[in-house]
């Protein structure tokens, strides 16, 4: 070993003792921190587990995702930063401890809405994928827009629901700013507790260069380029584990380990994907918060928000195109849904939504609280 080599190792070593602040590609502070010190072991659930540095298999790619499309559609770039190997980033939050937790979990359905689709069937499913458009809603005070895939096992009024989330997101309260952001999410007990990206115990990154709470650029634009972002979560079959991957090459994030779960130990029986949003105007008016592009679904590509590349994983680790789907609106005055099917980009759809409107009545919140309520009656009670 010549001499800058050796001065090179001991910089590595250096940097894995003491976490070092760098800048990402979108200017955001992360610290490189040691793999095995990274927030992850701070659960007791987790103080026997040994890091899987790898899946045991990847779900294999589909002709159709492979195609190309006469829609033109470019892929975002996700936030990203060289960390030493070894090391994994995770980002600063400089806004104020007091709103830097986002949402209050102990009241997580009051004031949400969502224009999703809903598939239940097989009873069985193994993981999801899609490719979703990537925007920048405006956002009203303290609330949040979210395009993302659920999945899914328990019950809500049984205090066992288990979910994994990711997507996007504009969350002020969390990032200090209103860009749209790379996010996960998951929660073992109905949402009693929630943990979003690396901010406390749970996903294990593996990944030395995906920033998780990183800004997505460029974003779509009214009438012009559309960009969108791919994400695949499976189960792996040997190891139990759950895995992110983003993009069309399947470039690994991390994973879920197993033993964070109750219902979601062994198989998901709900996977959703769609659009949210957190409305906190007290029922005085509805909010003007966006949904996706802003647009209702019926102006179609180009300026309203899409999901498309719809697939579910079964128990053979492949991926199958989504069946047995139901449409779950909220508040279609303000967001809705609209599912298609084109020999280009088979199942897909358009959803969101400008919020409120000049031509909206009052009474709008009012009824979606009820619907609100039917739904999540329906969703975790059956």
């Amino acid at each position: 070993m010549d001499f800058p080599q050796i001065l090179r190792f001991i910089l590595v070593l250096a940097i894995i003792k003491v976490a070092v602040t760098i800048k990402t590609s979108d200017g955001d502070d992360v610290e490189c921190m040691d793999k095995i010190k990274q927030p992850a072991f701070e659960s007791t659930l987790l103080k026997n587990h040994k890091i899987q540095e790898w899946p045991s298999e990847i779900p294999p790619r589909t002709v159709e995702a492979d195609k190309k499309s006469k829609l033109e559609t470019w892929e975002a770039q996700v936030s990203t930063v060289n960390c030493p190997e070894g090391t994994v980033p995770v980002r600063n939050y400089s806004v104020s401890k007091t709103d830097r937790t986002g949402p209050d979990f102990t009241s997580y359905n009051r004031g949400h809405e969502y224009a999703i689709i809903s598939q239940k069937s097989p009873p069985e499913l193994y993981g999801a994928k899609a490719t979703i458009n990537v925007w920048d809603p405006a956002i009203e005070g303290k609330e949040m827009s979210i395009s993302q895939i659920w999945i899914s096992s328990g019950k809500y009024k049984t205090n066992d629901l288990n979910t994994l989330e990711v997507g996007w997101q504009v969350l002020p309260t969390l990032y200090g700013d209103n860009k749209p952001r790379l996010f996960i999410f998951w929660t073992s007990d109905s949402y009693k507790n929630g943990c979003y990206n690396l901010r406390c115990s749970g996903f294990i990154q593996t990944s030395s260069s995906i920033v998780l709470g990183g800004a997505i650029s460029p974003t779509s634009s009214f009438g012009g380029s559309q960009y969108e972002i791919t994400i695949l979560v499976w189960k792996d079959r040997i190891y139990g584990n759950w895995w992110l991957s983003l993009g069309p090459s399947n470039l690994l994030v991390g994973y879920w380990p197993k033993e964070l779960f109750t219902t979601l130990a062994d198989y998901a029986t709900i996977a959703e994907w769609g659009g949210e949003i957190l409305n906190l105007q007290n029922f005085s008016r509805h909010t003007k918060t966006q949904m996706g592009s802003g647009h209702f679904p019926k102006e179609g590509f180009g300026k309203s928000s899409y999901f498309r590349n719809l697939k579910f994983i079964d128990n053979n680790n492949s991926l199958q195109p989504i069946q047995n789907i139901k449409k779950i609106v909220t508040n279609p005055e303000s967001y809705n849904v609209k599912t298609e099917y084109t020999d280009e980009w088979k199942s897909h759809f358009f959803y969101g939504g400008p919020g409120f409107r000049s031509t909206q009545s009052r009474a709008v919140p009012l009824a979606f609280s009820s619907c609100f309520v039917i739904y999540c009656l329906a969703l975790f009670m059956v």
